[in-house]
């Protein structure tokens, strides 16, 4: 059973009450939809949807939408010179707009040189990232990814949702 903690005095319908259910299942950010108990934090109610995992004390109302891969070192075996380093960071200059344009999104980018990752977060809010959830993240991760694939040099593409709090 899922239960919200929300500053919302309450919601408009049983419809919007499945809705959100199905927005944070879609989430997946629990095996099962028991995992999930109202946030009780004590302090002063936010407008955003907050919610718990279980009773672990980990809440959050933010959620990442994580597109990652590896690319390959240039010829000095770094980054600095990397051409897939370069063609991921031009994919990203040219989806940014986009990007942006997600309701109540903030845009991060990790390039790790040690370990060659190049990653992307798109952060939002639990109900802002399901309805993006909903459509599938479409079109724009779709087509990211599938240009994230064919630069040469990158591997291990892939795609993660995960929490995302500033503390």
């Amino acid at each position: 059973f899922f239960s919200f903690s929300s500053s919302m005095s309450s919601f408009d319908t049983v419809t919007d009450i499945e809705r959100m259910m199905k927005l944070v299942s879609i989430a997946a950010l629990a095996a099962s939809a028991s995992a999930f108990v109202p946030a009780n934090t004590g302090g002063p109610s936010s407008t955003q949807l907050r919610v718990e995992i279980g009773s672990t004390g980990v809440e959050f109302e933010n959620v990442a939408r994580e597109w990652r891969c590896k690319y390959s070192p240039g010829p000095s075996g770094g980054p600095d010179d990397s051409e897939s380093l370069k063609a991921c960071q031009s994919l990203l200059d040219e989806y940014l707009p986009k990007l942006k344009e997600l309701p109540g999104a903030q845009i991060t980018r990790q390039v790790c040189g040690g370990c060659l990752d190049f990653k992307v977060s798109i952060t939002q809010p639990l109900k802002e990232h399901g309805d993006w959830a909903e459509a599938d993240y479409g079109p724009i991760e779709g087509e990211f990814m599938e240009k994230l694939k064919a630069i040469d040099g990158t591997s291990m593409h892939e795609t993660q949702e995960i929490t995302f709090e500033t503390l």
